[in-house]
């Protein structure tokens, strides 16, 4: 009698197609952290009365690492987590075990969400990619930039549950374009702190209607070099701040009516653009290489939370990839 597939693993893969290279793409990423510490802080999200989900924390994580990466929602991860050895590899899931549906998946980072607990995993990541000296943080630089996210639930009308289809968390963000035409977008707001290399430091999700320069000390560090940012930061108030804190002044300045800038500010201008352009990477990244140009969920809560988890996932590859490259490098100083 002929078996079943179930009893003929071999049919699907040999113990040499666990060594084929692709099943490692994903192990400088595993060698760069020390999980251990990031799973401390995950077992905060549930105390003694809270039931922990029946999948290891660091798994469920992992998964939403994969889920960012490949631009994939719960379900289509889910699916993947069933047929990919590579995402099983990753998240220390045994061959033909269970795997986490997507409401697991989900449920887990509701409780990411509740805890606010996104910025607390990307300082963990930052610090330890500070000790291995993949990022440089004598003499850094801040380069502070914001984008406009459309949300997806811009609707001014009413679901089949009577719920509005409007996110009511958005805002309309309103920006002249290159032409001095006026964009406007209903969504919220990314801002960014990035350094010379790209690794995002502080970041913050906003209502689109909130103003660039509202999130101006969120993103700033004080203990950066310098700060780099373009003329909606520019105002008195700014350049007082960072004379307190001795940091230097890389803002770029705008013009008024009646006062146009002068030939100098518009050099300088373009002079600080040259590396203020560095801080619009990781817009680029979320939206051309996540999928992150319009929101998927509703709330400002849970778009932090899910802008974090990218914010997480960019700083994480490109550490990887320097630790390819350059291994762990010595000791330095930036600047």
């Amino acid at each position: 009698m002929q078996k079943s597939f179930s009893t003929q693993s071999n049919l699907f893969f040999s113990t040499a197609d666990l060594e084929h290279p692709i099943l490692h793409s994903l192990d400088d990423t595993e060698a760069l952290l020390e999980w251990s510490e990031i799973e401390t802080l995950l077992t905060s999200i549930y105390d003694s009365n809270t039931g922990r989900p029946s999948y290891p924390l660091l798994t469920l994580f992992r998964s939403l690492l994969l889920g960012v990466w490949y631009q994939l929602s719960d379900v289509q991860l889910a699916q993947c987590l069933y047929r990919d050895l590579l995402f099983r590899k990753f998240c220390r899931l045994e061959f033909g075990g269970d795997v986490p549906e997507a409401s697991t998946i989900g449920r887990f980072r509701t409780q990411l969400v509740e805890h606010d607990l996104w910025d607390r995993l990307l300082g963990e990541i930052n610090r330890q990619l500070e000790v291995k000296n993949i990022i440089m943080k004598e003499g850094r630089i801040n380069i502070i930039d914001a984008t406009p996210i459309e949300a997806v639930q811009s609707g001014a009308g009413k679901g089949k549950d009577g719920k509005p289809t409007k996110d009511p968390d958005a805002g309309w963000h309103v920006k002249n374009d290159s032409r001095g035409n006026k964009k406007s977008t209903y969504g919220f707001s990314v801002h960014t702190g990035v350094d010379e290399d790209g690794f995002i430091h502080r970041q913050s999700v906003t209502p689109g209607n909130v103003h660039d320069s509202q999130e101006r000390d969120t993103l700033l560090l004080g203990d950066e070099s310098a700060l780099y940012a373009d003329a909606a930061y520019s105002s008195q108030r700014t350049r007082d701040k960072l004379a307190k804190y001795g940091i230097d002044d890389q803002v770029q300045r705008k013009g008024y009516r009646g006062k146009p800038l002068s030939e100098e500010e518009q050099t300088r201008n373009k002079v600080i653009a040259l590396t203020r352009a560095g801080g619009e990477r990781p817009f680029a990244t979320y939206k051309r290489h996540y999928g992150l140009g319009r929101t998927r969920f509703m709330g400002l809560a849970k778009n932090a939370t899910v802008y974090g988890l990218a914010a997480m996932a960019a700083n994480i590859r490109k550490g990887a990839k320097f630790l390819t490259l350059y291994g762990i490098p010595e000791p330095s100083y930036a600047g």
